[in-house]
C-alpha cells in the first residue's frame, strides 16, 4: 500500500488558516510585541519573503544560531509559522507558551514519529512548518551538519521547501552565553525548492541541494546585516 502525496491542485485547495481565530489573533499579539522589542535591540529586517507560498503548505528550512531564532524568523510574515521544537523544551509552563503560539515536540535528530506525523498533517492541512535541520544550536555560527529526517520530510511531505537563514542572532545570544545582548538581526527566505526536485535523487543529493540552498540565504543575510552595521 502506497501513500498518496498531495497534487498541486489538492496543495492549491489547502486551507488558507491553519488555525482558529482565537489562536491567530494571539500569534499576531505575540508578533507585534516581540518586533517591538527586538526593535529597541538592534532592529530586524528581512529580505525575500515574497518566496514563501501565499497559501497551502510548505516546509520552512533554516540555519540554528541561537533561541531568538523561532522568535525572529516568523516575526515579520504575514502566514503563521508552525514551529519544531525538541521534546525536552516541553516542560510545564514554556510547553505550553509554545503550543500557544504553534510549536509541537519532535525528536532532536527529527526521527521521531510522532513529531514527524504531526509535521506532515500540519503541511497538508495547508499550514508552514519551521524546521530547524541542524537539530541543536550552533556552536561557532556556521551552518552545522544536517539531521537525516529532513530527506524524509522533504521527500513525503509533497510540498514546496523554503529555504531561509538567520544573521546577526548568534552575535546576539550565541550558545555560549546566559543572556542575550543588543544586536542587529537579519533573515533572507530564498527561492523554494519544487516537491519534483526531490524524485529520484539519493538521500545524500537531497541533503546537499538543501543545504546548498541554506548557504545561498545565509550569505544574502550576511550580506545584509554587513550594510545594516555599516551604516
Amino acid at each position: 500500500m502506497t501513500t498518496a502525496t498531495p497534487t498541486a491542485r489538492s496543495r492549491a485547495q489547502a486551507p488558507t488558516r491553519d488555525r482558529s481565530m482565537a489562536r491567530l489573533l494571539w500569534y499576531r499579539l505575540v508578533q507585534i510585541v516581540v518586533s517591538q522589542v527586538l526593535s529597541v535591540f538592534g532592529g530586524i529586517r528581512v529580505t525575500g519573503r515574497d518566496h514563501l507560498p501565499k497559501a497551502g503548505g510548505a516546509i520552512l528550512v533554516c540555519n540554528h544560531l541561537s533561541h531568538l531564532d523561532v522568535f525572529v524568523l516568523g516575526i515579520l510574515l504575514h502566514r503563521p509559522l508552525n514551529y519544531v521544537a525538541r521534546s525536552t523544551l516541553f516542560l510545564p509552563v514554556l510547553g505550553s507558551l509554545i503550543r500557544s503560539v504553534g510549536g509541537f515536540a519532535i525528536q532532536r535528530d527529527g526521527r521521531g514519529s510522532e513529531g514527524f506525523k504531526e509535521t506532515l498533517r500540519r503541511v497538508r492541512n495547508g499550514g508552514i512548518v519551521t524546521f530547524f535541520p541542524e537539530g541543536t544550536r550552533s556552536l561557532d555560527g556556521e551552518l552545522g551538519e544536517l539531521k537525516p529526517g529532513i530527506v524524509a520530510l522533504a521527500s513525503r511531505a509533497g510540498v514546496p521547501l523554503v529555504p531561509a537563514a538567520i544573521a546577526g542572532t548568534f552575535e546576539a545570544w550565541p550558545k555560549s552565553r546566559r543572556f542575550p545582548r543588543p544586536h542587529a538581526i537579519r533573515v533572507h527566505y530564498g527561492e523554494p525548492i519544487a516537491p519534483e526536485e526531490f524524485a529520484g535523487r539519493a538521500p545524500e543529493a537531497v541533503t546537499a541541494l538543501i543545504r546548498d540552498r541554506i548557504l545561498r540565504c545565509q550569505a544574502q543575510a550576511r550580506q545584509g546585516l554587513r550594510g545594516d552595521t555599516e551604516r
